[in-house]
């Protein structure tokens, strides 16, 4: 029985063990990949690397649908993305969702802002926020231990807060929990797409939580400041549609 033990914690202590080869670590130079789900007008989907509605790494194009994620650590955030039409790009983030950074140096409080929520003032497509609130989660695959993150917003926010909400009344770590990430078709008002619908996997094994702890370790303190894919190049979302209705619902 010791050196079954003794074997275990072995392995784990190679699993768990910094990799060597990469030199000195600079933020700049990582990029965390975003978990995405295919849509019709995606540029993946266009180009042939992903099927419509599959779930994928934004960086490799790896499939990701019915696997499991493990959640590290939560934080929201706002961005007020520019329009394709006019050269995309960020216009103002908020990387705590509380205090946003325009592009001209600006700063001003969400909550003063207001451009994150729906105003009532107004009808149809005027009334839409202009700037997106974003649930993420960084974390990892079961098995694979790639720092990436999860977002959600706009049409897949209530997903998101589900699945907060199941890892927070369990009143453990979050990585005590994995999630199976499925992809759902919708379909409203003549508008169709896929969203990610976490379902609760079960608990974690004592291998897999030791690694979230290690990446907890490294990123939380950190987190809304890390840099990830965003399309930050391509201005909103690529591949989505907008659906407006009396539930002030959008995408």
């Amino acid at each position: 029985m010791d050196e079954i033990m003794k074997k275990e914690e072995t392995a784990l202590a190679q699993t768990t063990e910094m990799p060597l080869g990469f030199g000195e670590d600079d933020a700049e130079d990582m990029l965390i990949p975003r978990i995405k789900v295919a849509q019709a007008l995606s540029p993946e989907v266009k180009d042939g690397s992903v099927k419509i509605g599959s779930i994928f790494n934004s960086l490799t194009t790896e499939d990701l649908t019915d696997k499991t994620f493990i959640p590290v650590c939560k934080f929201n955030n706002n961005v007020y993305w520019r329009d394709r039409r006019d050269g995309g790009g960020i216009i103002c983030r908020s990387a705590d969702g509380k205090t946003g950074q325009y592009e001209d140096g600006r700063v001003l409080y969400c909550a003063q802002c207001r451009k994150c929520e729906f105003d009532n003032t107004k009808k149809g497509r005027e009334a839409i926020p202009v700037c997106t609130k974003y649930i993420n989660f960084l974390g990892f695959f079961e098995g694979e231990y790639m720092p990436i993150i999860l977002s959600f917003s706009k049409t897949n926010m209530a997903e998101g807060k589900k699945m907060y909400s199941m890892a927070r009344v369990t009143r453990q770590h979050i990585w005590n929990f994995g999630y199976t990430l499925a992809s759902v078709e919708r379909h409203k008002n003549g508008n169709d797409w896929f969203v990610i619908d976490p379902r609760n996997a079960g608990q974690t094994s004592d291998e897999t939580r030791a690694i979230a702890k290690e990446l907890f370790d490294q990123f939380a303190s950190t987190v809304t400041s890390i840099r990830y894919d965003m399309d930050e190049q391509k201005g909103a979302v690529e591949g989505t549609v907008e659906v407006v209705d009396d539930d002030k619902s959008e995408f």
